[in-house]
């Protein structure tokens, strides 16, 4: 079998999707081709993977939306109609990690979807339009919402034989929306490992640990809570004085930081984060916390966080329960609550017998949900949608 992956994005999380999905399935298939913007994620990928470099990358911030639109990021986007070089490579299944809709519309006026069948993951399945506008709050972000609103529109132009999603909710709102669940398949994301390579770079007894380590990572958003962490700040310390709350991640910090009691209690890195830091980060952290008041799709900061066996604290939100047991990986709490978030948090730093068990139990979560497990899900989605 030969395995097209098309990769439409150069920013985010995809990328590092694509990878290590396209490098797991190589595994089991007899060729794997993925077609990428020029740029430097061409080194995720393994030797048994054929990566070809045939679109212009494209910018998209959610700081400077503007920029999308300028002639060159226009002119940018027009490579894409590259993706016709799929005829040449006869596939026997093509595989999008998400569809945007610069790649759902030139995917249609080039009939792929007429000639090859079609998967692709469906990251953050909306149950409604009105949804894409939610899941933006305050101006900006309700423009963002609304172009999330147009490219989940824009995905109907493309036939597909297979939906992957990530849980069995996300099915469900696909199912309410008119979707067949014969083409509905549910696969977990896979818990990414790439950063492990950084791991061995990073010692703790090299490291200053004079204090108990409190991660929040990721691009700040509103939805993402990270006011309730800092408002847990002064129940935590009344406990636990030594402590550190480390806020990684670009995104509009500013705001946040009118909640902040003590200055001394937190580490602020607030710009883009390279995978040698994000290994650090999540080395030197004793408690990943993940305050989400409202999340759909998947989270890719939880399965970093088992990766590297790191005990987690989310909240009741999206599928975060079923990622993330109550008391086994972390603990579960209500969003908007900082003081139940502060007694989690108290809970794991202050027994480090129940620390140690949550790391083992991540790790072990970890490996049930490796890329090799993962890959071997799709590849049978794949033969099944080809009859191979």
């Amino acid at each position: 079998m030969r395995a097209v992956y098309i990769l439409p994005i150069s920013w985010g999380g995809i990328p590092h999707y694509t990878a290590e999905l396209a490098n797991a399935v190589a595994k089991y298939v007899d060729e794997v081709i993925v077609l990428k913007p020029r740029d430097n994620n061409t080194k995720l990928f393994s030797e048994d993977v054929d990566v070809r470099e045939v679109f212009r990358p494209v910018t998209f911030s959610k700081k400077n939306m503007i920029k999308a639109f300028s002639p060159s990021n226009i002119s940018n986007f027009l490579s894409f109609k590259n993706i016709k070089l799929v005829y040449d490579l006869r596939p026997d299944i093509i595989h999008f990690p998400e569809l945007y809709p610069h790649i759902s519309i030139l995917t249609s006026v080039c009939k792929i979807s007429d000639r090859y069948p079609i998967v692709y993951t469906r990251h953050t399945p909306f149950e409604s339009l009105l949804d894409c506008i939610k899941s933006g709050r305050k101006i900006h972000n309700l423009f963002y919402g609304m172009l999330m609103c147009i490219s989940d529109i824009t995905k109907y132009l493309v036939k597909v034989k297979a939906i992957i999603v990530h849980a069995p909710e996300d099915k469900n709102k696909l199912i309410k929306r008119g979707f067949s669940p014969n083409k509905i398949f549910v696969i977990p994301h896979g818990a990414y490992n790439f950063l492990i390579r950084f791991k061995k770079l990073q010692d703790k007894e090299t490291i200053n640990y004079n204090n108990y380590k409190i991660l929040f990572f990721g691009y700040i958003l509103r939805r993402k809570g990270l006011e309730y962490l800092i408002k847990a700040e002064p129940y935590i310390s009344k406990e636990i004085p030594n402590i550190k709350i480390i806020i990684a991640g670009e995104g509009n910090v500013t705001p946040y930081l009118k909640y902040i009691q003590d200055s001394s209690k937190f580490e602020i890195y607030n710009e883009y984060i390279s995978d040698q830091m994000v290994a650090e980060l999540f080395v030197r952290s004793d408690v990943v916390v993940v305050p989400y008041t409202f999340h759909l799709g998947h989270s890719g900061v939880l399965t970093i966080a088992l990766s590297f066996g790191k005990p987690v604290i989310v909240t009741n939100v999206g599928d975060f329960p079923n990622i993330i047991r109550d008391g086994r990986e972390g603990f579960v709490v209500p969003p908007k609550d900082p003081e139940a978030l502060a007694e989690a948090i108290i809970k794991i730093l202050q027994d480090d017998k129940l620390r140690k068990r949550m790391s083992k139990n991540a790790l072990k979560r970890a490996k049930e949900l490796s890329w090799d497990n993962i890959a071997k899900m799709h590849v049978e989605v794949y033969e099944k949608v080809t009859n191979k």
